[in-house]
């Protein structure tokens, strides 16, 4: 990117009239991103309509801030509800909300405002000082690769998260099971519809997760007279505050959320959850307490906060430079280019040199609004974790049963929360790990795709898979996450006896 266009379209966003729609488009993000079931698409399809009375360079700016607030808000209800608004934040949920119980759910809104504020700023930097390059990287992932990654994805997190690798890995092919249960995306042959038209379509992710963590817990959370009974809550800005500080003192653990983020978001139709799981398992397989993870550790949520807005900042890329939306929210926002005229592909930095700057470095600014906004409602809402449990689980009922509802405006997909949060209590009954159950549904459909798609593209000879120097790295690196954790206990064992 040229210094003078840069300059320009840092002046452009300057304007008082750019820097209210800023703000309005993260509160706005925020705000319907932290009702469970408005996605980031949902949110900016909406919200798109308004974008029709204004200039194509403020537009496209109102929905870039939008996506970023939508995808921070969903971290909201997983901090202090134990409902990730979104894939993005179901690996949030995993620290967040055990920290809120421990009394300490300013510290955890604080932990995730900054690492997600910060994760947003350094993927735009990077984005903004490297766009050309990382589109050529980008490009060179294709549908081998991508099946690779999500392979490599769900071994990360199984091994991870789980005392016991069996456990993890049935979870999550429990997880792709339940993922292929549509029609054949190919051939859109039925499979497992039982004569019922509503199973024909892919069972809907949000439902399953809503029911997985947020139903099932409530099951505990009826016995209790709100969700943190500790005495000392503090819900003051000084702890949030004292969050920010928290993840500020560990630089390494931002900065590794911050590159996986990135990474993982370039990859084409990646969604910004998986960021935030790959980030979460790897600070846990990397931590000196690996046994706090999953239990109120505060490092797990700058790992998958910082991570996960990372990943919003790098879905840009394979959008803009490719015209491949990087993720189901961009798909929208292309189609939103489209409408205002600015045509993605690899001749946008040439002929819309202008208005690709102004969406990579609205990022950077998005990012700063976000903490002023975050920041301004953490003292307001960290208080739900004081409300009466008699109150408060039958307002999450209605709430979840609404974001289940809204999605496809089915009541089947009500029925499907239900199922999953008795599924979700007999998992966490016999210690079955939950996250590689939703990272097997949400890389599913990408993994399940590319397989196909890589299979007609080699006339069916499997060894296309490992035809590609990237592919290779990538199944170097699932072996190695899948043999590590064994081979690691049976040295300690020889070790211990020795």
């Amino acid at each position: 990117m040229t210094g003078g266009v840069l300059v320009e379209s840092v002046l452009h966003l300057l304007t008082p009239v750019t820097l209210v729609l800023i703000i309005t488009g993260v509160s706005l993000g925020v705000l319907f991103g932290a009702v469970p079931g408005f996605t980031g698409s949902n949110t900016v399809a909406i919200l798109l309509p308004l974008t029709l009375v204004m200039e194509p360079e403020i537009a496209i700016v109102f929905l870039a801030c939008v996506y970023v607030g939508a995808n921070y808000g969903a971290a909201i209800p997983a901090v202090l509800i134990n409902t990730p608004g979104t894939s993005a934040a179901a690996a949030t949920v995993l620290d967040a909300y055990p920290l809120s119980k421990k009394g300490e759910a300013s510290k955890a809104l604080g932990v995730s405002i900054i690492a997600s504020v910060l994760g947003g700023l350094f993927s735009a930097v990077i984005i903004i000082a490297l766009l050309p390059i990382i589109a050529d990287v980008a490009f060179r992932f294709g549908n081998r690769e991508i099946f690779v990654v999500g392979l490599f994805g769900i071994a990360t997190v199984a091994v991870a998260v789980g005392d016991h690798l069996k456990k993890g890995l049935i979870s999550g092919a429990f997880g792709l099971f339940l993922a292929t249960w549509p029609a054949d995306p190919t051939t859109a042959q039925p499979r497992m519809d039982f004569g019922f038209d509503v199973l024909l379509d892919e069972i809907p992710f949000i439902p399953v997760v809503i029911g997985v963590f947020a139903i099932a817990e409530l099951f505990y959370l009826i016995r209790q007279q709100q969700i943190s009974e500790n005495e000392d809550l503090d819900t003051s800005y000084g702890g949030i505050f004292n969050g920010f500080m928290y993840a500020i003192h560990r630089p390494f653990q931002l900065l590794r959320g911050m590159s996986i983020g990135t990474a993982i978001g370039v990859i084409p139709g990646a969604d910004t959850g998986v960021g935030g799981f790959i980030s979460w398992a790897t600070a846990k397989s990397m931590a000196a307490d690996p046994a706090t993870f999953g239990n109120g550790n505060p490092s797990g949520i700058i790992a998958s906060e910082s991570a996960n807005n990372a990943t919003v900042s790098g879905t840009f890329v394979p959008t803009l430079a490719l015209g491949i939306p990087g993720s189901a929210t961009t798909a929208v926002m292309l189609a939103g280019l489209l409408l205002h005229g600015v045509q993605p592909g690899p001749g946008l930095l040439e002929d819309f040199a202008f208005e690709a700057n102004v969406i990579v470095v609205s990022l950077l600014f998005a990012n700063i609004a976000l903490l002023i906004v975050a920041f301004t409602i953490s003292k307001f809402v960290v208080r739900v974790v004081t409300f009466p449990s008699q109150y408060l689980v039958p307002a999450i009922v209605v709430m979840t049963a609404i974001g289940a509802f809204v999605i496809n405006g089915q009541m089947f997909d009500i029925y499907w929360m239900a199922l999953f949060g008795f599924v979700g209590v007999l998992m966490r009954v016999n210690n079955y790990p939950l996250v590689p159950l939703i990272l097997g549904i949400v890389l599913g459909p990408i993994v399940e795709g590319a397989y196909l798609r890589s299979i007609q593209i080699s006339g069916g000879d499997h060894l296309y898979f490992f035809e590609s120097g990237i592919a290779i790295g990538l199944w170097i690196l699932t072996a190695l996450v899948l043999v590590a954790k064994p081979l690691s206990t049976l040295l300690r064992k020889s070790i211990d006896r020795a």
